[in-house]
């Protein structure tokens, strides 16, 4: 029998079962036994099946493609949230497409829109990109499944996993609090009044706000001078930043960064001025990307359960994709974080 020519209904003859119990097993859906899926993938590798992707789409109405779009690829914390999406995509049989924006607005919705992937081949959407909120991606997607991460829109359209931005950066600064600091610095957001706060939160102004409140609680000082900001929140600008803090003078004995690409920044620029971490200056970075435990001094941060996020993402994405009927309607959730310390706040 040649490679090509197996069939569906020779796969189930082979194994002794039926072709719907086949397509099942192939495609991972439910009511099949562990044990029944994998003798039915056993035969259909031995007898060299070849599923016919385009039927399967015709008749479906699903191409098993899930777009994913973030910012960029290039830093730490997007080669973990795109790592952690691929992984949990492909475990529901899937496969991600991934593209960037730039940080461009009219690039995201030009990505989101494109007709070859989002309108034709993609089932659905992850979203992590500037200016996608949640009623641009209902007007472009017109009902398509979609996802947005860290969506702070306060009536959400579009259901969303969001990080925990409020609680984790007020861990944040009561753990420098803890290590003795009594003027800490917020490195990343520009300044926001209280009026600020009350408009169209987003996940910078969050954790300003969490820092905020836990500053305030804590008696400690919250105005324009405690807080640092940055045109982006790399390791250049951080690194600009660490320069510019130990030129003048150096005002803080704790800085809590907006995410830990932008504290590597700082501390490499800290000790380009002769600013030692942890002796003179205690730092914390806040998403807990893998390479913080290696830098020196290795980096305490806000470790976000980003695995946790990429999963309730697939799954979030999945119920909408299988659903009949009337829509799912929108939900918000918040994962979990852990506070990691390191050497750069002991």
């Amino acid at each position: 029998m040649k490679r090509n020519s197996v069939t569906l209904k020779d796969v189930a003859a082979e194994a002794g079962v039926s072709m719907m119990t086949v397509s099942k097993a192939l495609r991972s859906k439910p009511g099949v036994s562990e044990a029944t899926r994998g003798m039915i993938i056993d035969v259909a590798n031995r007898l060299g099946y070849e599923a016919n992707t385009s039927a399967s789409i015709l008749k479906s109405g699903r191409s098993g493609i899930v777009q994913v779009i973030v910012n960029e690829y290039n830093i730490p914390f997007y080669s973990a949230l795109i790592e952690a999406l691929s992984t949990a995509i492909t475990n529901q049989g899937m496969l991600p497409f991934l593209q960037q924006t730039g940080y461009s607005s009219k690039e995201a919705e030009s990505v989101l829109a494109n007709t070859r992937i989002a309108g034709a081949l993609s089932d659905g959407a992850i979203i992590h990109a500037s200016s996608l909120n949640g009623a641009l991606v209902s007007s472009i997607n017109k009902g398509k499944p979609a996802v947005l991460i860290d969506s702070c829109d306060e009536q959400p359209l579009v259901s969303s996993i969001t990080f925990p931005n409020e609680d984790g950066a007020r861990a944040a600064i009561r753990h420098l609090a803890e290590r003795g600091c009594k003027r800490i610095g917020i490195v990343g957001p520009p300044f926001m009044s209280k009026t600020e706060f009350l408009t169209d939160p987003s996940p910078r102004k969050l954790r300003l706000r969490g820092a905020k409140s836990a500053l305030q609680e804590l008696g400690l000082t919250y105005d324009e001078s405690t807080v640092i900001p940055l045109t982006g929140l790399t390791e250049e600008y951080g690194r600009e930043a660490g320069h510019r803090l130990a030129e003048d003078g150096l005002a803080f004995d704790g800085l809590m960064c907006l995410n830990d690409s932008s504290a590597f920044g700082v501390i490499r620029g800290l000790r380009d001025r002769g600013v030692r971490v942890p002796d003179d200056v205690k730092v914390i970075g806040f998403d807990g990307v893998r390479g913080g435990e290696f830098t020196v001094p290795s980096l305490t941060t806000i470790r976000v359960d980003i695995d946790q996020l990429a999963q309730l993402a697939v799954m979030t994405l999945m119920q909408q994709i299988q659903r009949t009927g009337d829509p799912v309607p929108p939900t918000r959730t918040i994962v979990g974080f852990t506070l990691v310390e390191r050497e750069s706040t002991k």
